[in-house]
């Protein structure tokens, strides 16, 4: 006697964001959200809007830029507008522009990053360089900074760009 069987669930939840048997290549393009964490002196939580294309030629490589927020939220009167870029190659570099608002109270930074990252996940240490002449006290200066941004659209799934 010989039994067999076989067992299949939600397909759609378990694909694979790159198609089976072709993972030496594939390339996406996305509008995303993204969220994550900056964590110094003090805790900052962010959010934006942007867009990410990401994919495998020879190796992990991802590119993106947003436009967004940060605030702390012990402190929420204090936000941060920012606009910011990334590459992701295993590493990751970044850099963002932020116009820290306290009330009448304003100052800019800009943040360079240094860490690990893929395609669209990353971890960095981050320095704020002050670019005005006085700084709102509860800016962080060095910090950790996590982020991830998550899909919201999908602009293209092309993978004809690359050779099979």
């Amino acid at each position: 006697m010989v039994a067999c069987g076989s067992l299949v669930a939600q397909q759609d939840s378990l694909a694979l964001p790159y198609p089976r048997g072709h993972v030496g290549h594939f390339y996406r393009d996305e509008i995303t959200l993204l969220a994550g964490f900056n964590q110094g002196r003090y805790g900052f939580a962010e959010l934006g809007v942007g867009r990410s294309a990401y994919g495998v030629v020879h190796h992990p490589l991802g590119v993106g830029y947003f436009a967004g927020a940060e605030l702390r939220p012990d402190r929420p009167e204090l936000i941060g507008w920012k606009l910011g870029g990334y590459i992701t190659f295993g590493g990751e570099m970044g850099l963002q522009l932020i116009r820290y608002q306290e009330g009448a109270a304003g100052s800019t930074v800009i943040r360079p990053e240094l860490g690990i990252g893929i395609w669209k996940a990353r971890l960095a240490y981050a320095y704020n360089i002050n670019l005005s002449p006085s700084r709102i006290d509860g800016i962080n200066t060095h910090m950790v900074s996590m982020s991830y941004a998550l899909r919201m659209f999908t602009l293209s799934a092309r993978d004809d760009r690359f050779p099979k």
